[in-house]
């Protein structure tokens, strides 16, 4: 047996052991990851493990749609997401626009100041780059300005407010239920049937420590929501506010 024989065969024998344990010398040395839980992408709805006390969230769909306070939806065409709450889309005759979406809020990925950035914001941009170009239609519900009959209202930057079906669906339910967002209230909540099915998504992803919910999450949830909760239209889960009665 040649020298350079018997070396590739230990180099060999000695991956064919780590593989085997599934350990290797980097492994050993490397540091726990830190980072929270992210949910799957491989999935509509990630698997239940535990029972929030409430009742799933109901498929919210366009006919679902309060008879005031939104505009006709309308067909649109994903472009692109600048994070997991603002989304640019493209509609008829208008071309491409910025769209906000109403009652979830993720986290910052793309912030002016890129000290309120956070990893967890990061990874919900780069979900949602992933997953939205893969839903076959978009509806895009406006919410109406009273001051302007007709037209969608905007928000301090000029964006669309809105609420977004993918393939019929409201995806804010998934943005809530998968743990990406918290039901977001800080400009009051929804209106039915839209608040209850995301007070019962929030409920699901915080019992099954979902995205934001996970074990260790830097991001202190308790101290956001006493920001988002102007008012009592919702129950606070960390003052032992149940979501279901």
């Amino acid at each position: 047996m040649t020298l350079r024989f018997a070396l590739a065969f230990l180099v060999s024998l000695t991956a064919c052991n780590a593989i085997n344990t599934g350990t290797t010398p980097i492994d050993a040395a490397a540091p726990l990851d830190a980072t929270p839980d992210v949910p799957r992408l491989d999935v509509n709805v990630p698997e239940i493990v535990a029972d929030s006390g409430c009742p799933a969230p109901v498929r919210i769909t366009p006919a679902s749609l309060p008879a005031t306070g939104f505009l006709a939806p309308i067909r649109a065409f994903f472009r692109r997401a600048v994070d997991g709450d603002t989304v640019h889309f493209a509609i008829p005759i208008t071309g491409e626009i910025d769209v906000r979406m109403l009652w979830v809020n993720t986290e910052e990925s793309h912030a002016a100041d890129p000290r309120n950035n956070t990893v967890f914001g990061v990874q919900t941009a780069n979900w949602a780059m992933a997953v939205m170009p893969m839903v076959a239609e978009y509806q895009l519900a406006f919410q109406a300005d009273p001051a302007r009959p007709g037209q969608p209202m905007l928000d301090m930057y000029g964006r669309r407010l809105a609420l977004v079906f993918a393939d019929g669906e409201l995806w804010q339910t998934r943005l809530v239920r998968d743990g990406w967002s918290a039901y977001y209230t800080d400009f009051g909540c929804a209106p039915a049937p839209l608040h209850q099915a995301l007070l019962n998504a929030e409920a699901e992803a915080r019992a099954n420590h979902r995205g934001i919910w996970a074990p260790m999450h830097p991001t202190d949830y308790a101290e956001v929501f006493t920001r988002w909760i102007s008012t009592r239209c919702r129950p606070n889960p960390f003052r032992a506010q149940p979501y279901c009665m």
